[in-house]
């Protein structure tokens, strides 16, 4: 007799910009990357807490 060969299962992989997407959060910017109210975006492309006008 000839033992049947069994298929190995495959792994789903995930890419390490899914993986660290999920884990790094930046403050004021939501999952969709549109900004939280009460924040705005300076120069460079930071992400900052807007302050009230005088």
């Amino acid at each position: 007799m000839v033992a049947k060969k069994t298929k190995l299962k495959k792994t789903k992989r995930v890419s390490a910009k899914k993986l660290c997407s999920s884990v790094i959060t930046r403050e004021g910017v939501k999952k969709d990357g549109t900004l939280k109210k009460g924040y705005r975006y300076v120069k460079g492309g930071k992400v900052v807490k807007a302050k009230a006008k005088k």
